[in-house]
């Protein structure tokens, strides 16, 4: 195993002990399917897709609906965003009856459209509101508390250290941190060396993330670092292999790129279970933002996702992959145990910066 700082490992999560790599949650990508294929491919442990503290105290279905653990088999955890304490608590109060192991506060996204609601990374700007809220949510949990920050709002309000004994402080069990500020957006390089930074001046562990893209980089991260585990974002969008590929740098188990019988399999098995979850045409339309990806670095990877993208339904997805294996079989398709040639990026889609939500300090 690569070395790591020792940490206080809160007696309620003594299972993260074991962790060392997890799914990031993010909207409309970390689905009951896409966590199950992730975590069978060696995820530690996966997160929902975030969020809204408000839509969940609002009862509102189509919230509520991202919140699919029942059953679910795993470490999984569940991340809300929103920028009022009572909301925030309100929401953590509502996870008594939900499947999860933690409750993560998202103090990290970017997006414009969680931003403007002061929600997110917003709230690096404003400490002494990121503080009412973390300790509203941590008394009113039933299950422990976890956080997700950024370095900062900019390069001139550089603040992680600061927040992350804040939240250490305040009870939360974990921290991961995220190496750019919310005006990097996912531009530039993620300062690994401010995730080393934290990591040394906190006692409970802290999760790296930003531009781990393979095992390599993996390795990389956590011996610069010295961080307990590491959290992935796009990187294992249409890429569920890149668990493998950290777990491999790690020195448990072997990796080998995936070929595209394997890649087939497991598209298939993702519309299948979406269908399943969500009915078969809006199944088949999440799984368009994974299918892009899955076949990057193939030849003919273009044709192919022209192909299923022709489809209205999980039904037509799955009969053209049927046709694809078949070709394979015939030789109609290039050899079948012709590897990736390049992997997937890290980035996510890009946010609109300097918005003002009227927050106390820097924005």
């Amino acid at each position: 195993m690569l070395p790591r700082k020792p940490v206080r490992i809160d007696p309620r999560v003594s299972w993260f002990g074991q962790v060392r790599t997890a799914l990031s949650p993010m909207a409309g990508v970390t689905d009951r399917a896409f966590r199950d294929i992730c975590r069978d491919h060696g995820a530690g442990m996966g997160f929902c897709e975030f969020t809204a503290a408000k839509g969940l105290t609002y009862r509102n279905e189509q919230t509520w609906r991202l919140i699919d653990t029942e059953g679910e088999q795993g470490y999984v955890g569940v991340q809300i965003f929103g920028a009022e304490p009572d909301a925030m608590a309100g929401a953590a109060e509502l996870m008594g009856d939900v499947r999860l192991d933690v409750l993560d506060i998202n103090f990290g996204c970017p997006a414009k459209k969680v931003v403007k609601k002061c929600g997110g990374s917003a709230l690096l700007a404003d400490v002494p509101l990121l503080e009412r809220i973390v300790r509203a949510v941590v008394a009113a949990s039933p299950v422990p508390v976890t956080a997700k920050i950024r370095t900062g709002w900019d390069e001139d309000s550089v603040n992680y250290r600061e927040v992350g004994l804040l939240l250490q402080d305040a009870g939360c069990c974990w921290v991961t941190l995220h190496g750019r500020t919310r005006s990097q957006k996912f531009t530039g390089r993620a300062d690994w060396e401010r995730i080393a930074d934290l990591v040394d001046a906190l006692d409970i562990p802290v999760i790296g993330n930003g531009d781990v893209v393979d095992g390599e980089t993996y390795a990389a991260m956590v011996r610069q670092t010295g961080c307990h585990a590491v959290m992935i974002g796009r990187g294992a969008t249409g890429n569920p292999w890149i668990f493998r590929q950290m777990d491999a740098a790690d020195g448990v188990g072997t990796y080998e790129e995936p070929v595209m019988r394997e890649i087939l399999d497991v598209v298939a098995r993702q519309i299948r279970d979406l269908a399943a979850q969500r009915g078969e045409r809006v199944g088949s339309q999440l799984v368009r933002k994974h299918v892009v990806r899955y076949f990057r670095g193939f030849p003919g990877a273009a044709a192919i996702r022209r192909r299923l993208f022709a489809t209205e339904t999980g039904a037509e997805m799955l009969a053209v992959l049927a046709e694809l294996r078949q070709e394979l079989d015939e030789g109609l398709r290039p050899d079948p145990t012709e590897r990736r040639a390049v992997r997937p990026s890290d980035h996510d889609e890009d946010a609109e910066p300097g918005l003002s939500c009227g927050l106390g300090g820097a924005a």
